[in-house]
């Protein structure tokens, strides 16, 4: 039974990984949700840099039986190395290598640019050698690199030996000077380091937000405008409350001191932010950092005392933090101007523009905009279906959610939200918007709830939705029995049973909207623990949902009618099979998605009752 059981366990798991589900809602009222974008290694290389692509030192195609063609040929011997892996790697006898340096040294006839390949090749024997433990080798490789560029010509051979003096300094764990060294080569024009190999570096020299080192030695990153960035902004990259990161790269739970150390630095380094390079690097580094500490007033301020004729107000990140701190400042309406240029904005990223259309979402909740509110919906969900992967808020390295990718504040939107003349409006004004079928199909489940069945008929046949259009004429024309002028008691009866039968022969094919949910409604009903929401605004919140839970029911809807006929028609044939049918109607309600346990009970006892004494 227990492996029975084991089986079961490891089945649901493999399912779940193979079928990933999200259940984000409302994530614009999380305060994390505003928190500054996360910055990554590629968010710090300038556009367009151009590189080189020569051999290394040594690599160059060992031919004749020169001394430099010998030393060539025996280096290239080694397994390969890159800048950006790690050891063990195997031992390295670096006794033959040395020789074969000392003999090409020795050659007269060298060229300068042939003494400075064994020059570097022999720093980078060394290095070999010290990779595989030996500390002392290290630190004579670092040595004679340092020495190297300190008379080096030959551009491709200086930016190899920068590339490998940061590996030595990863390796002796200097996270500090590798880390300038891969940031500077990664912009530098005419660097002979492949882009790929710098962002490898850094990211294994930094991972996430650099961890404990980086806190400890940011003082050192205030030589450059362009250090200095680098640093505060990995150092305030957003994580969730629920710590992932572990090992080096683990940061302790509450970073205030760490980010009032930002301020002071900020503070008295503020002639190097305002250099030409660095200028209103300042700002947008204290914006960012007061948004982290949970100060948004402060934010605002420092985002709003920026020149409007600076071009920096239309970066992506000036546009974010600045919405944000209108947003949690409860300044709604404030948001949404920096929100729309940054979803318009050409350097926006696809992430940025999605970010900024679910948070135009909260904006539209707030400001009580239905339209905008369904426009950035829908495109949040077109964006997400034209994707080849599942649309998860981030990948797992953001540490941050952009958007909430299940789509529930859309189906709450289109369910119960949104009143029925604010869909009837936003169809007409946008016959041709893209995925405009679904919010037209939602709008006939909502006039089939209201009883509406004829209107709610023609709208399914214009978009094709044929056996719904069918099952809702056959509604209208059992509502048109019910409600003939002069009907007697007992036909009314007969109809309004006739009509509650339909209903229960055709559960979730009615009332239900089947475009929206796939099975996952529940999860997205939960207004009542909304923590994150104001009286007023929980209040509405569970009385929609409700509302919804009632109407989209056809059971319930069924049983409502079925047990107003059997009270009518009093002891006979007409009771009893109103109530025999109500009673299987309440036993084929969802009571987990329903609710009312209470009342099911109840009238199952009244039903039954009614039964007895027939």
């Amino acid at each position: 039974m227990k492996a029975r059981r084991w089986i079961l366990l490891l089945l649901a798991l493999v399912t779940a990984g193979a079928c990933p589900w999200s259940n984000e809602l409302r994530e614009y009222l999380s305060a994390h949700f505003w928190l500054p974008f996360a910055k990554h290694s590629a968010s710090f290389e300038h556009p367009n840099v151009e590189r080189m692509d020569e051999p290394y030192a040594g690599m160059t195609a060992a031919q004749g039986g020169s001394p430099l063609a010998r030393l060539r040929a025996a280096y290239q011997q080694l397994q390969p190395a890159e800048l950006y892996m790690r050891p063990p790697r195997p031992l390295v006898n670096v006794e033959p290598l040395r020789q074969a340096v000392a003999a090409a040294r020795a050659d007269r006839t060298l060229s300068p640019r042939d003494k400075e390949e064994v020059d570097l090749i022999e720093a980078k024997i060394e290095m070999r050698g010290g990779e595989t433990g030996q500390p002392a080798l290290l630190q004579g490789a670092k040595q004679k690199l340092q020495a190297f560029l300190r008379t080096a010509r030959t551009p491709e051979f200086a930016s190899e030996a920068r590339g490998w003096l940061a590996h030595i300094h990863y390796l002796l764990g200097d996270q500090t000077a590798a880390g300038k060294i891969y940031l500077d080569e990664l912009n530098r024009p005419g660097s002979n380091l492949s882009r790929e190999t710098l962002l490898n570096s850094l990211q294994m020299n930094y991972g996430y937000n650099g961890g404990s080192d980086l806190i400890a030695h940011l003082d050192e990153y205030f030589d450059t405008p362009e250090h200095a960035a680098f640093a505060i902004q990995l150092v305030t990259n957003p994580r969730r409350s629920r710590e992932l990161l572990s090992g080096r790269f683990a940061l302790p739970h509450d970073n205030s001191e760490t980010y009032r150390r930002i301020q002071a630095l900020l503070a008295s380094h503020k002639g190097l932010l305002q250099s030409d390079k660095g200028a209103n690097t300042l700002a947008l580094l204290s914006v960012r950092t007061a948004l982290r500490m949970g100060d948004p007033a402060a934010a605002r301020a420092i985002a709003q005392s920026i020149p409007a004729a600076a071009a920096i107000r239309t970066a992506p990140d000036y546009l974010w933090m600045s919405a944000s701190a209108h947003f949690l400042s409860r300044e709604y309406a404030a948001s949404e101007q920096p929100l729309l240029a940054l979803f318009r904005s050409s350097r926006a990223s696809d992430d940025q523009r999605a970010a900024a259309a679910y948070a135009l979402c909260g904006v539209y909740e707030k400001t009580l905009n239905v339209a905008g509110q369904l426009r950035f919906a829908l495109w949040l969900r077109a964006a997400g279906r034209s994707r080849e992967f599942y649309m998860v808020p981030s990948s797992l390295a953001d540490l941050s959610i952009y958007w909430a990718s299940s789509g529930w504040d859309l189906g709450l939107i289109l369910e119960s939200s949104a009143p029925t003349a604010a869909l009837e409006s936003f169809v007409a004004a946008n016959p041709n918007l893209a995925d405009i079928r679904l919010v037209r199909y939602a709008l006939a489940v909502r006039l089939a709830r209201e009883d509406r069945y004829r209107e709610s008929a023609e709208i399914y046949e214009s978009i094709q939705a044929n056996r719904r259009a069918q099952r809702m004429r056959k509604l209208a024309s059992l509502q048109h029995a019910m409600e003939a002028p002069g009907l007697r008691p007992e036909a009314l009866l007969e109809a309004l049973y006739e009509f509650a039968a339909y209903l229960a022969a055709n559960p979730e094919r009615l009332y239900f909207n089947d475009t929206l949910w796939s099975h996952m409604q529940r999860y997205a009903l939960h207004a009542a623990q909304e923590s994150r929401l104001t009286g007023v605004e929980r209040g509405a919140l569970v009385e929609g949902e409700r509302k919804l839970r009632d109407s989209q029911e056809e059971g319930w809807r069924a049983y409502l009618i079925l047990e107003e006929v059997a009270r009518d028609a009093g002891p006979g044939p007409l009771r009893t099979k109103a109530a025999r049918l109500a009673l299987r109607c309440l036993q084929g309600i969802n009571t987990e998605r329903f609710g009312r346990e209470a009342d099911i009970a109840s009238a199952n006892k009244e039903l039954l009752g009614w039964l007895s004494h027939r």
